[in-house]
């Protein structure tokens, strides 16, 4: 191991949500004081998260029942562009939307006709987390990408971390039964897809040589980040006893984080000391 300057020449730090700034409704140790740090030295910060189900305004309410009142529109998640993102793909489509009501009332926002799950062959079906799937929720969406309705998915992600660190599901269990049924692949939004940190830079005008992601999920934010040409920090949430299993397997290059921390609240202590653990 080597020390090394702590990221230089940084403008903006990205964010995600949940197992990395909160685990339920418990918010990590360190975010609030590693925040300030960042307000302190003038450098930027946002939240991309693949959340389909809540708007950033819901989700900045949870925060800030939580302690965290962080600035408005920095909280940047899947369900507030995912119209946009159907508008400048298809123009202005009906679309159906397999999730929760805020997610339905964005893509409305953004100019496309919404339709009920049962209405059949949308332009487009765009599928997040839905609490309420169902088996006919299953039979007609297969029935309507086999009619040709475009497949989109918020986010790919399986499950996330809850309170305890049992998994959730998440949209991507359920695009895997959709994708299993029809045999198309949907095209996805959120992390690791471009899209979201586009959007993000964009937002503060940052080039992706000034701007670093932290995450907890090696197969979406880490993935997304080296993708799109951040830094990367992995919080494992793991024990020290633990060992480190790297992203995608030692081979795998392209998915390996710039740096590893057990814990928002380590990274902060090495954010405060002026210097990080680079593992070879």
């Amino acid at each position: 191991m080597e020390h090394q300057e702590f990221f230089p020449h940084t403008k903006v730090y990205f964010f995600d949500l949940d197992g990395c700034v909160y685990h339920g409704n418990r918010l990590s140790p360190g975010i609030i004081p590693l925040l300030e740090q960042l307000q302190q030295r003038g450098i930027r910060y946002a939240f991309l998260t693949n959340n389909s189900r809540q708007s950033g305004e819901e989700i900045g309410e949870k925060l800030a029942a939580m302690g965290l009142i962080v600035p408005e529109g920095t909280i940047l998640p899947v369900t507030d562009f995912a119209g946009t993102f159907i508008r400048n793909k298809f123009g202005t489509v009906t679309v159906k939307t397999i999730g929760s009501e805020s997610l339905e009332r964005s893509i409305g926002e953004a100019g496309h006709r919404t339709v009920a799950w049962n209405h059949p062959a949308p332009d487009v079906v765009i599928v997040g987390r839905d609490t309420e799937f169902h088996y006919g929720k299953l039979q007609q969406i297969t029935a309507d990408i086999r009619a040709g309705s475009y497949l989109i998915a918020t986010n790919p992600d399986i499950y996330h971390p809850g309170a305890s660190g049992e998994p959730i599901p998440e949209t991507g269990a359920l695009l895997a039964a959709i994708e299993a049924m029809t045999g198309t692949s949907g095209e996805c939004i959120g992390k690791p897809e471009p899209y979201i940190f586009l959007h993000g830079m964009k937002l503060f005008g940052a080039i992706p040589e000034n701007c670093v992601m932290v995450g907890d999920n090696p197969e979406t934010d880490i993935l997304g980040s080296k993708r799109a040409g951040l830094k990367s920090v992995w919080i494992t949430n793991r024990t020290s006893a633990d060992p480190i299993v790297w992203p995608g397997g030692e081979k795998q290059e392209h998915s390996r984080p710039d740096v590893v921390v057990n814990s928002i609240e380590e990274l902060y202590r090495l954010f405060t000391a002026g210097t990080l653990v680079k593992l070879d």
